[in-house]
């Protein structure tokens, strides 16, 4: 990680107005074609969701502006940042907070996050692991579609680690369209950044 110098730093303006907001973050929801994704996964007899979670970190970690992080007064820009997602308690109704470090091999990355999820048990979370600030928070709603979401949290306008979350597909003329969303810190990420990042998700998905 990098501490940036605020004084040259070429955001600075932009940084400095919405940090001061109450709540500077905003959230997007998108329908992703996810057709090809999916048949790909299945004929590996792999996880959907790890897959996911493990395609949407490869691409967003080529992606600059999501790395940015507030502590304290100064700004931080980590070089990879990484999943703390909600997994499943096996053979209950509640669920647990997973905190792994990506990595680019998606088969690898699948083994270790299984793996941890296990060791993890039935254990809510690990605060330990959960104060680190590169991480991205995710979750799905498997069960509907959806069009709207929100997020539970403390009011921090200094937290800016990113919130992704998807939802069942529905089938559109032959599609698998699945909505997905995002809410992101303004004083890192400009809806120009949001929109390469989906473009860039879209052309990635038809290009499985």
């Amino acid at each position: 990680m990098k501490k940036i110098d605020l004084k040259s730093w070429d955001r600075f303006e932009t940084f400095d107005y919405y940090r001061k907001f109450d709540h500077p973050r905003y959230l997007m929801t998108f329908d992703l074609d996810v057709t090809k994704f999916y048949h790909q996964v299945k004929e590996n007899k792999e996880s959907f969701y790890l897959s996911f979670i493990h395609f949407i970190l490869s691409v967003m970690n080529e992606h600059k502006a999501f790395h940015y992080r507030i502590l304290g007064d100064d700004v931080i820009y980590y070089e990879m940042i990484h999943p703390s997602y909600t997994d499943l308690i096996e053979n209950t109704d509640r669920f647990k907070i997973v905190t792994i470090n990506y990595e680019p091999d998606r088969t690898l990355f699948i083994n270790h996050a299984k793996e941890k999820s296990i060791r993890q048990g039935n254990q809510f979370i690990d605060l330990s692991e959960e104060m680190r600030k590169d991480l991205v928070y995710i979750t799905t709603f498997p069960w509907a579609t959806y069009t709207q979401v929100t997020h539970a949290e403390n009011h921090d306008p200094h937290d800016a680690i990113p919130r992704l979350v998807w939802g069942k597909f529905r089938e559109v003329q032959g599609k698998l369209m699945m909505p997905f969303s995002i809410e992101v810190h303004h004083s890192f990420v400009d809806g120009y950044h949001v929109g390469l990042f989906i473009q860039d998700l879209e052309k990635r998905l038809q290009n499985q």
